[in-house]
């Protein structure tokens, strides 16, 4: 008997895959995409509070650089916009919602620079809680 014959032989009794086989697989292939998706979105929400977190401290960089040269920390009035026109910074920079940070000066020597995380309101929790500086 040669390699044809027995391969003939034992390709007999098969037959292609079940509607059922088909149908397990594809669930099996859509619960995979479904984890990978909601994986792949929670790291771009975390991605973005991380870096919403590096430009508040490179804000707060920028205004301690102001403060050494002129003394306070620009005014509630000036605003960030204050940092700009000293040319601590080349841009107003926008959170990662595209949304302005809120800048508060309490008094000369202490501020707040806030965001309000991806809902942009006040007050929430994981993916939209506030984010602060002080």
């Amino acid at each position: 008997m040669n390699v044809r014959q027995r391969t003939r032989r034992l390709l007999r009794g098969q037959r292609g895959m079940t509607l059922i086989e088909i149908m397990v697989v594809v669930a099996i292939l859509g619960m995979m995409a479904t984890v990978i998706t909601v994986f792949a979105v929670r790291q771009l929400d975390q991605a973005k509070v991380d870096n919403c977190k590096v430009q508040m401290h490179e804000i707060a960089k920028a205004l301690d650089l102001y403060k050494v040269k002129k003394g306070q920390y620009p005014t509630t009035e000036q605003g960030l916009q204050e940092l700009v026109t000293a040319g601590e910074l080349k841009a107003l920079p926008k959170d990662s919602w595209q949304r302005d940070f809120e800048y508060i000066r309490s008094t000369a020597s202490t501020y707040t620079i806030k965001s309000y995380g991806a809902d942009g309101a006040a007050g929430g929790e994981g993916f939209d809680a506030d984010l602060t500086v002080e």
